[in-house]
């Protein structure tokens, strides 16, 4: 793990939810950081989703503040006014403005949340700031709910001759779909990129990373992305997103959040196997990805899965309602190498042995090829789901107990 220079961070147990470990994360930076954000597209986002909304624009970051335990969604007015009342008291603490701080809740939906055991922890998470590897350990523990552990990713790229840290983390593990999920993300740079173009970039790259990741298909009320460059790298300004320059940092970028996204699929509730699905032969992107996020959401394919079987007409099921454009004659199902589909009916060289024996493994392999047009790229979509366990059931049974 690599320290991001100009961040600092602290961690503290507030009380909210949990008694035997840190809840409340506070992360500072040095000089103004530059700032982009993708948030939920659910029509009933939480307070401190609105507020972050309405500060992106001002493109200008010095405090993030991040509570898990409670939602503060669906608390109307109140929630307002914790988020309010956090971001004045970490304005006139650090210093800073109110649109420079930036705020995220994640829990339980529609119970109120006491700000005061937020506001009064604040002035010793501000004295208790540090720069050291482990805080960045701390700050992805802190924010986990059910989570079984922390998603934590380093890496470092090139711009410009200059190099450079991309760090982030993650949290997620159940009310996860596109639009990303209950999920909160944020990767951190030392790299000089003016806000807007960060945002192109991160809107860009969040399609084929956090969009493209399910669990449950329930997509969350506080889902959020920060993105944030402290500019400590010394490196000229890029202000155009499609500057030749940025090549490396965004493939390196887009690493890192592939990295986060398959790491919260692992981490679904109960879940055993990763399951990443690509279909091509499609008219376009879209539609292979609409039929992926079929097949990764079915529940039915997703318990096969679980328990090592090899049901394929399940897979068949989750395309034809989906995807009315194709026919049984030219689709072609896959499991890892195994072609299971032929000319509308069973493949003649199927084994159900040798592929039960396949879906053993942790990592699962599905690919559907539609037959509407010749496989190009551009027109391919993947994305990553899990199996579906006991498990889950237990740990949403039992959520508020």
């Amino acid at each position: 793990m690599i320290s991001v220079k100009g961040v600092k961070i602290a961690t503290t147990n507030c009380g909210i939810k949990y008694k035997n470990r840190d809840d409340l994360l506070l992360i500072s930076f040095e000089n103004e950081a530059n700032v982009a954000g993708v948030f939920t597209s659910s029509s009933m986002p939480a307070a401190p989703v609105t507020w972050c909304k309405n500060n992106i624009k001002h493109g200008s970051a010095k405090a993030l503040i991040v509570n898990a335990g409670n939602a503060n969604a669906f608390t109307g007015k109140h929630g307002e006014e914790v988020v309010l009342k956090t971001a004045e008291k970490i304005s006139e603490t650090l210093p800073c403005k109110n649109s420079q701080v930036f705020i995220s809740s994640t829990g339980v939906i529609g119970e109120t949340l006491n700000y005061e055991l937020i506001t009064s922890a604040i002035p010793n998470l501000v004295k208790n700031l540090q720069d050291d590897s482990a805080s960045w350990h701390k700050a992805a523990k802190a924010i986990m709910t059910t989570d079984t552990k922390e998603k934590l990713v380093s890496k470092t790229c090139k711009i410009l001759d200059k190099k450079i840290i991309i760090t982030g983390f993650a949290k997620g593990s159940g009310m996860i779909a596109p639009n990303m999920a209950t999920m909160l993300g944020y990767i951190f740079c030392d790299a000089n990129i003016s806000s807007a173009a960060l945002s192109v970039i991160l809107r860009e790259i969040t399609e084929d990373t956090f969009n493209s990741i399910t669990v449950d298909s329930d997509q969350s009320t506080n889902d959020t992305v920060l993105l944030f460059a402290t500019k400590e790298s010394n490196q000229a300004l890029i202000e155009n997103p499609f500057d030749d320059a940025l090549e490396d940092f965004k493939k390196t970028l887009k690493a890192v959040m592939l990295d986060l996204a398959k790491m919260i699929v692992v981490d679904g509730e109960g879940a055993k196997k990763l399951i990443e699905i690509t279909v091509q032969g499609s008219e376009n992107k879209k539609q292979a990805k609409d039929v992926a996020l079929s097949i990764g959401n079915s529940p039915l394919v997703k318990t096969a899965i679980a328990g090592c079987d090899p049901n394929w007409g399940r897979i068949v099921m989750a395309v034809g309602k989906s995807c009315p454009e194709t026919s049984p004659e030219k689709l072609i199902v896959k499991i890892g190498k195994y072609q299971l589909t032929k000319d509308g009916a069973k493949h003649p060289e199927y084994e159900e042995k040798i592929v039960h024996e396949y879906l053993k493994n942790s990592e699962v392999k599905i690919t559907v090829d539609l037959g509407i047009k010749v496989c190009q790229e551009d027109t391919k979509a993947t994305i990553w789901a899990c199996d579906l366990n006991e498990e889950y059931i237990k740990i949403n049974k039992d959520y508020r107990s």
